[in-house]
């Protein structure tokens, strides 16, 4: 499967706003534009430091490294910051943050720790059981069963897979395509004697 065809796949059931009526090469192009202006450490607006780390922990559950880079590598937890704090509606934005509390309660519940306390195999499980509850949700004909695209874990897992297949470090290193050098700047000003900036 390409990564246009996974995205768009993807992004059917993200159920966010900002998203509707974009194709899949805007949408591509969208959040490798979102990787170059994401916050860096410490910056975050959106999310606090708990939220930050339980984000890192299931984005690198979801996507794993292994011979290839993971979720972390490839900065998908700057990439949903950047996306919560400037691009998610606030109602989108708390459904989210609801879901993050959520996560932690049901680890404390089923395996006695927050979700970033436990081990992997116990966060797996626990993401497995959150997943496993989404795709019933897909599978019910009924109306009074919700809308599973509203979910947030849909939301986690779409922004974690945008995040990674936009990113430089999965295009190089997982799907083997080179970023494009430079960038082509229309119309740029010119001034007499002034070199431009190489991008």
């Amino acid at each position: 499967m390409h990564r246009r065809d996974l995205l768009r796949m993807v992004a059917a059931g993200a159920g966010l706003r900002c998203l509707d009526g974009l194709g899949a090469d805007e949408i591509i192009a969208f959040g490798e534009r979102l990787h170059a202006s994401a916050v860096g450490p410490g910056e975050n607006r959106a999310l606090s430091a708990r939220q930050n780390a339980i984000v890192t922990a299931a984005a690198e559950r979801i996507i794993p490294a292994s011979d290839t880079p993971g979720a972390t590598d490839a900065g998908v937890t700057a990439f949903i910051e950047r996306m919560l704090a400037d691009w998610y509606t606030p109602a989108e934005r708390q459904r989210l943050l609801a879901g993050l509390a959520e996560l932690d309660a049901r680890s404390r519940a089923t395996r006695g720790r927050d979700f970033i306390a436990l081990g992997e195999v116990d966060q797996v499980t626990v993401l497995t059981a959150v997943d496993d509850e989404v795709t019933a949700l897909r599978r019910s004909p009924s109306p009074d069963a919700g809308n599973p695209d509203d979910h947030w874990f849909s939301m986690l897992k779409f922004l974690t897979v945008w995040g990674y297949f936009t990113s430089e470090a999965a295009m190089r290193d997982t799907l083997g395509q080179w970023p494009m050098a430079g960038r082509y700047v229309s119309c740029a000003p010119y001034e007499s004697g002034v070199r431009p900036e190489r991008p």
